[in-house]
């Protein structure tokens, strides 16, 4: 197969040690200036958006303030600016990699609407989380959940894992090295954001009310992120060429799936004890409650079937 005029047949030659290290070094320097410059602008349009034109106090900013939500919305706005700039910064980075300008252009265009979208999600559901300073709530959990959601793109852009060099380290296409690339931002991406729903479930679980606590942690993201991971496998497996690599992605897509759905029914059985014990009392049996199905899918053959402890397994190079 061509690719941009060459071919496997005549591989580019191995860098020499030296210029992987000097490679490696300005590409953590371009993503670490991409955070810090990304991080000065959303400071600064935050603080004074007038010196951008922009009103001194922009209704959309007033909205933000008022639902006490300030926090969540510069890390939402610093997500936003830092996709295209790590692009930026890290294009002259992949020029000298030999790395696909296009290609990784693509990348972030789709990761920056991702990140447009999500933010607009969260927004719609910040309702049901706690605000900052309420009686008894704990603000921020709003903000460490959607920084879970965020990270993987925003880490692909700053780091400059969107621009796939050709042949890549174990001589793959660009298109296997893509794939190979939107496998891994997928898996990580829906492991975290099946998290995210799972802690949302558990938080606003009312039946009854003191079961809470067995549905959000760790039931709720234990249970979260295994259906997560279960359809960013699913999409993996799209990714894959041959027919033995997607039957077995396949199949560990479904094993997590199981794992998830039991996860789930043990969380909400658990949660019943609260209507007659209180929430201190079900705040241990839901950590403890998810850790023994472990321990006895270990020794029960019939349970092993449905709840497994697998390592989730990244696709190779997928940020290299």
């Amino acid at each position: 197969m061509r690719v941009s005029g060459q071919t496997r047949s005549h591989p580019r030659p191995e860098p020499s040690e030296e210029r992987v290290k000097t490679v490696k070094a300005l590409r953590i320097t371009a993503g670490t200036a991409a955070g810090v410059v990304s991080l000065a602008l959303t400071l600064a349009l935050a603080l004074t958006p007038e010196s951008f034109g922009l009103p001194a106090s922009p209704a959309l900013y007033e909205k933000v303030r008022a639902e006490g939500r300030g926090a969540e919305g510069v890390l939402a706005l610093w997500a936003v600016l830092a996709v295209p700039i790590g692009g930026l910064l890290q294009t002259p980075v992949a020029l000298l990699r030999g790395a696909r300008i296009r290609a990784g252009w693509v990348l972030l265009a789709g990761y920056w609407l991702y990140v447009l979208l999500v933010t607009v999600a969260i927004w719609q559901v910040q309702d049901l989380f706690p605000s900052h300073g309420g009686p008894g709530k704990s603000g921020g959990l709003l903000g460490a959940l959607a920084g879970l959601a965020l990270a993987t793109p925003v880490g692909a852009a700053c780091s400059g894992a969107v621009f796939r060099p050709v042949p890549g380290e174990h001589g793959d296409t660009l298109s296997a090295q893509i794939r190979g690339h939107l496998a891994t931002v997928a898996l990580l991406t829906w492991s975290f954001n099946g998290a995210f729903v799972g802690m949302l479930i558990g938080l606003n679980f009312h039946f009854p009310r003191t079961g809470a606590a067995a549905m959000f942690f760790p039931g709720g993201l234990l249970w979260g992120f295994h259906a997560g991971a279960a359809l960013g496998m699913l999409i993996t497996a799209r990714l894959q060429r041959t027919p033995d690599a997607r039957a077995a992605t396949t199949a560990f897509a479904a094993s997590l799936a199981r794992t998830a759905t039991a996860l789930l029914l043990c969380c909400l059985c658990v949660t019943q004890l609260g209507w007659i014990l209180p929430t201190w009392t079900m705040a241990l049996l839901g950590l403890g409650a998810p850790l023994a199905l472990f321990a006895l899918a270990g020794r029960s053959e019939r349970l092993g079937r449905w709840v497994e402890f697998r390592t989730l397994e990244l696709p190779k190079d997928g940020f290299g």
